[in-house]
């Protein structure tokens, strides 16, 4: 019987060392916001594209060997800028955003798939305007001692996926981009 309970401990700890090693060299960063942008691009049928930002977010990022670790973004939908603020006031009204009623669009990674060269590919969790989704992300991070850059890359269709109104005139399919300057805390 001590024998026994000596392998099962044995077992635990092993079980426990290679779980923190898989883990990596894990830092936490913090974003530099005056150098990151969070924005979108979408269109009307037959015209130029409509491009913006969104000017309040927030995150958590960590960072290992193999990529990221942990991901989780705030988004504050009252702070789109599309440099008409005619445009940004029906962005955040009821039939699309709805800002009063969802006032955030939120991220949480669940997975992450390293690629070759920096690239990866992120599984996660968005929620906009009342509605969860998992989507996946492309991603980028290049990365020193101190400093790391994120590019997250994707799109999606806010009619279809998320239950929001749009004209007739209107393609639901909006491509964002996120582009985080980190530096290691």
């Amino acid at each position: 019987m001590n024998k026994m309970l000596k392998s099962t401990f044995l077992v635990l700890v092993m079980l426990y060392g290679g779980a923190l090693l898989a883990a990596g060299n894990m830092s936490a960063y913090k974003i530099d916001k005056a150098n990151s942008k969070v924005s979108f691009q979408g269109s009307k049928i037959f015209v130029v594209p409509v491009k913006g930002v969104f000017k309040d977010f927030d995150g958590v990022v960590d960072l290992n060997d193999k990529g990221l670790a942990k991901l989780e973004g705030k988004v504050v939908v009252n702070s789109v800028n599309s440099k008409d603020e005619t445009r940004d006031e029906h962005i955040r009204g009821e039939s699309l955003f709805d800002s009063t009623k969802y006032p955030y669009i939120t991220f949480k990674m669940t997975s992450f798939e390293a690629l070759k060269d920096g690239k990866g590919l992120v599984k996660g969790v968005l929620s906009m305007h009342g509605v969860e989704k998992n989507i996946t992300l492309e991603s980028s991070i290049t990365k020193t001692d101190t400093k790391a850059t994120l590019i997250l890359t994707g799109e999606v269709n806010v009619k279809k996926d998320f239950g929001m109104k749009s004209y007739a005139i209107m393609n639901n399919n909006v491509k964002f981009s996120v582009n985080l300057a980190l530096d290691r805390e």
